[in-house]
């Protein structure tokens, strides 16, 4: 039986497997295994976002997810290397841009 998790909100609590876990994940098509609940809520934020319109900004996300910038960025740079056909990442022109399928 597949188990799809589903937020409440883009930043808010995602709903646990019923032993409170989040050890699979089933988002579009592919299994995104090993997740922590943070790379999960920053990910799906991100896949929600217009950073075209709206800036990418590190002290908002660090604000709204209730971590330091520091963690954000360490968040970030995990969803890389677990996920990194699905997000992108670039620093250009003294901004980091970023934008998640």
């Amino acid at each position: 039986m597949t188990v799809i998790l589903a937020p409440k909100s883009a930043v808010g609590e995602w709903l646990p497997y019923p032993d409170g876990s989040f050890d699979v994940l089933e988002r579009f098509g592919v299994i995104m295994a090993e997740l922590t609940d943070l790379e999960m809520r920053l990910f799906e934020w991100i896949r929600q976002s217009d950073f075209e319109s709206i800036a990418w900004s590190t002290p908002k996300a660090a604000k709204s997810f209730g971590v330091t910038q520091n963690e954000i960025y360490e968040t970030i740079a995990s969803l890389t290397k677990k996920v990194p056909t699905k997000i992108q990442v670039f620093y250009k022109d003294g901004n980091l841009h970023i934008a998640a399928d």
